[in-house]
């Protein structure tokens, strides 16, 4: 008889949070609004099944210290010992993979220059205040 711990609460609304940070502040500096549009279709990132999180206590701290790796990577933009980074790119995307929250991404595909104008009119940014002018 083997015994597994459920995730908690904590966990899930964690994991809840690093992927709207990926949809809200990732992915609006590198694609367009219809490709994120795409993205939730396909349920990149389980975003359409979160609620439904009922992985092990394991799956959860994997899954959280990978976003949490890739989104370090990604802000970081390492271009020094690209190698390296390129490697831990792909280890953590293949972590998330294998505990199906697909993330189908590259390295090389945040490694570029960010495109301002696709950040700067998206629908998925969160507004930088609550208050209507």
């Amino acid at each position: 008889m083997k015994i597994v711990y459920a995730s908690t609460p904590e966990q899930e609304s964690k994991i809840k949070h690093l992927v709207e940070y990926f949809y809200s502040t990732i992915f609006p500096k590198y694609f367009s609004d219809d490709e994120i549009h795409s993205f939730i279709e396909w349920n990149f990132l389980n975003v359409s099944n979160q609620n439904q999180l009922s992985g092990t206590l394991k799956e959860s701290y994997q899954i959280i210290s990978s976003l949490e790796i890739l989104i370090s990577l990604i802000e970081s933009n390492h271009m020094e010992n690209r190698h390296h980074y390129q490697q831990m790119f792909e280890k953590n995307a293949e972590i998330l993979n294998e505990v199906d929250m697909t993330f189908p991404f590259t390295y090389d595909q945040f490694m570029g220059d960010k495109d301002i104008s696709l950040e700067s009119g998206s629908i998925y940014i969160k507004a930088a205040n609550e208050w209507l002018v």
